[in-house]
């Protein structure tokens, strides 16, 4: 359950998580999680003032975590080591040029080998899950775009790679159950195969920091055949 380093200099490090990890500490909660990690493994990550308050009343300082991943998503994440690298990459992530790649088992057998998702996500006033135009929705709705390619299909399962164009949150669960096929073990989004974990991957990140381009990968976990 530890996530592991995989590469590092003295401008940011990029780390595997493994699912089940928590990026930090929410309201109440009181698991180890990536913020411990790297409090023990890379204490100069959190030099950076990056100031969150939680409704039990801790401040958290983040420090270079500049993006999260779900729980249960396993994968790839960048953490910035100074002020600078924060700065570059934060803005590369809002600004959406950051290129991400999962990989997700999904349910069901996909009928194109490559589309193009292009749906608009929102919350439901009495829901905290993201959904596609949903009813009474709480505020705007915000675009969402996600590229899928098929790699290969099972016994009623597909691997499917998927380019997320914007960065909303949940937006490759809530795009997989919109066009039904949601992601295996993703029993909020309409799961219904029992699974130890969400079959969501974070292979690769590829960003620029100080004119070099860089691109990291972790292997996939799963395959069709699930574990």
């Amino acid at each position: 359950m530890e996530p592991t380093i995989i590469f590092e200099n003295e401008h940011f490090l990029i780390i595997d998580k493994p699912s089940g990890v928590v990026v930090h500490p929410f309201d109440y909660s009181t698991e180890r999680t990536l913020l411990d990690f790297l409090m023990d493994h890379s204490p100069s990550s959190l030099s950076i003032q990056n100031v969150k308050i939680l409704q039990d009343g801790r401040i958290l300082n983040l420090g270079g975590i500049v993006h999260k991943l779900d729980r249960e998503t396993s994968g790839i994440m960048v953490i910035a080591k100074t002020v600078a690298s924060y700065a570059s990459l934060k803005e590369q992530f809002s600004s959406h040029t950051i290129k991400k790649t999962y990989r997700a088992l999904v349910e069901g057998l996909m009928e194109h080998d490559t589309f193009r998702i292009d749906a608009p996500l929102g919350r439901n006033k009495k829901e905290y899950k993201q959904s596609v135009n949903p009813k009474n929705p709480r505020g705007e709705l915000r675009s969402a775009v996600t590229d899928y390619k098929v790699i290969t299909r099972g016994e009623g399962v597909t691997l499917v790679e998927l380019l997320p164009e914007t960065g909303r949150t949940h937006q490759l669960r809530a795009h997989m159950s919109y066009v039904g096929h949601p992601i295996v073990g993703d029993k909020a989004y309409g799961s219904t195969h029992e699974s130890s974990r969400i079959m969501l991957h974070a292979q690769s990140l590829s960003f620029t920091l100080l004119d070099q381009q860089y691109l990291f990968e972790v292997p996939t976990p799963f395959g069709v055949s699930g574990l």
